[in-house]
């Protein structure tokens, strides 16, 4: 990760970015599609369509994080609002940026949810082959992968189909394809498996995302319990 403010010259003012917005009294974040502008390092403004902003409900002294398309490798960044300068309008300041490459590391949180393994089948490719599915559960998530135990192997195919359950406030399920990066056989005869997503849409990326965000504000919530007692 970055402290370095320079990174929002790379953005070119008028740039539409999306934004994860942390709310008073709840662990959930507000998703919404925005306009940053007047980019001045390291502050910068990012402007919504009117109705957007749950403005009573905004938690200022929670870091919000803002993901950026770049055409290429992706850029998100970690900011404070530092004013709520009308319905419409944020005034944000840097705090750090988080690189594609830094996704995995940042976003990977512990997480049991249901996954399901599949053979990834096109006209193309795996038609001579026989369709298998297995259920498992992941051990974490991220926007970029996940780690898996399974009963058994699944088999060893350039690509699978993953049937991922996003615990969220409203959950759901999003598919995306991967493909394995690593099997290792466990104590109890069960199977890690890492997968990385090969094509994931946008949308299901920032519900993945945005769930993690969640979990790492429960995980920190804990930690500052456990440290009081």
């Amino acid at each position: 990760m970055s402290t370095d403010p320079n990174i929002l010259q790379t953005i070119a003012n008028g740039k539409p970015v999306r934004i994860f917005i942390p709310l008073l009294d709840r662990q959930e974040r507000v998703r919404a599609h925005c306009i940053c502008q007047d980019i001045h390092p390291p502050k910068f403004s990012l402007i919504f369509k009117a109705g957007v902003l749950p403005l009573d409900d905004i938690d200022a002294a929670q870091p919000c994080i803002v993901s950026i398309d770049m055409g290429g490798p992706s850029l998100s960044l970690e900011a404070m609002i530092q004013e709520i300068v009308n319905p419409q309008t944020l005034q944000m300041i840097l705090q750090k940026s988080i690189s594609h490459e830094q996704m995995r590391e940042f976003f990977r949180i512990d997480a049991v949810t249901h996954v399901i393994s599949s053979s990834f089948r096109t006209q193309f490719v795996n038609q001579n082959s026989e369709p298998w599915s297995i259920q498992g559960e992941t051990v974490d998530l991220s926007g970029s992968g996940i780690l898996a135990i399974f009963p058994h192997p699944p088999p060893t195919e350039k690509q699978v189909q993953l049937e991922i359950f996003v615990p969220s406030a409203e959950p759901e399920t999003v598919k995306v394809i991967a493909h394995q990066v690593r099997v290792q056989l466990q104590n109890d005869g069960r199977y890690e498996v890492a997968y990385h997503f090969d094509d994931i849409s946008v949308e299901d990326r920032d519900k993945i995302i945005g769930c993690c965000l969640v979990l790492q504000r429960k995980l920190l919530r804990l930690k500052v319990q456990v440290a009081k007692k």
